[in-house]
């Protein structure tokens, strides 16, 4: 089967920690972001033009203004170093569950800065090294980075080549004309995020708002699922807040006809109902007929051994399918 290409928002972020992180530190969206973190003395001294609590409108005015040069890189720095100290909950997340609920043909493509998702990568690899890949669209706090041999992975971690520390990649921060070509990084994972969208199967937008400073992300986004017409077998998926309209609104050079499944819990989404099979469910779904079983997946308040039980089996099938083969139709029915 084809890949599943997830992409992440802080949406994402906040229901994996929906009470606050380890120590009940929160994350946020955009909106009401400089408020909640406590970052108010920071711009105690600035008199704002915009009356908008929205860091991406903030953050603009500042780069735009001179004067505030000094004011924004403290404020760059607060948030880097808030977001890299937020700590996964010992319990299982919906993070945990979203990296399981994929294998190493797929790929999650995130937009958040903080290190939730990577921490999460690390235990869950620990279950299996069958998971998939991450790419940061703009850059991670717990993401370094060798520009010389172009080789990446946790902050803590050192080149296989020259056996140095990998550097902490750049945050890309919410102006309006963002450059993905300035950081080798960055565009590194643009384009394998490109590559992998066109030859995805299915697409899932997590927690993804696509803010006007994201246009030209969403732009690229939409160029890489490429023309409806071209896309009348494979599937979108959407886990959001909004309404449905809105959110088919937003989305619609996205969607062919009624080829979409929106929710708003990851449990009730494809991801969740069908943990590491979700591709070949839905082809089996809906080109050959199978009716699936929902009933199977991941459930609220699960255990890691609980996890553990639910994916076991599915990771010893992996284990036994011959390379190059298929997997079996776990999820069906019949």
């Amino acid at each position: 089967m084809r890949a599943h290409t997830v992409i992440l928002g802080a949406g994402a972020t906040i229901a994996a920690i929906p009470k606050g992180d380890k120590y009940g530190r929160e994350s946020s969206v955009m909106n009401g972001l400089i408020k909640k973190l406590h970052l108010e003395d920071i711009l105690s001294k600035v008199e704002l033009k915009t009356a908008s609590d929205n860091l991406e409108d903030i953050y603009s005015e500042l780069y735009l203004r001179p004067e505030c040069k000094e004011v924004l890189s403290i404020l760059e720095q607060r948030l880097y170093d808030y977001f890299s100290s937020l700590q996964l909950p010992d319990e299982p997340t919906v993070y945990d569950l979203l990296i399981l609920s994929l294998t190493k043909k797929d790929v999650i493509a995130t937009f958040n800065w903080d290190p939730l998702l990577l921490q999460a990568y690390v235990r869950c690899h620990d279950l299996t090294n069958n998971l998939p890949h991450i790419l940061c669209l703009h850059g991670n706090v717990a993401m370094g980075y060798c520009k010389e041999h172009k080789e990446y992975g946790s902050t803590d971690a050192i080149c296989p080549v020259c056996h140095k520390f990998l550097s902490p990649t750049k945050l890309l921060y919410p102006v309006a004309d963002k450059d993905y070509e300035k950081d080798d990084y960055i565009k590194g994972c643009w384009e394998a995020t490109e590559w992998v969208i066109e030859n995805s199967y299915m697409l899932t937008i997590f927690g993804y708002s696509a803010p006007s400073s994201d246009k030209k992300a969403v732009s690229l986004l939409k160029k890489s699922w490429g023309d409806l017409e071209k896309r009348n077998l494979e599937e979108v998926s959407v886990i959001d807040i909004i309404d449905e309209d809105a959110m088919l609104e937003k989305w619609s050079e996205l969607i062919y006809t009624h080829h979409y499944r929106y929710t708003n819990d990851f449990y009730n989404s494809y991801l969740g109902m069908f943990p590491r099979r979700t591709c070949e469910t839905i082809f089996a779904t809906f080109q050959l007929n199978v009716w699936a079983d929902n009933q199977k997946g991941f459930k609220p308040g699960m255990s890691w051994d609980e996890v553990k039980d639910k994916i076991s089996p599915l990771i010893k099938e992996e284990h036994e399918t011959p390379e190059g083969k298929n997997y079996s139709l776990y999820y069906s029915a019949i």
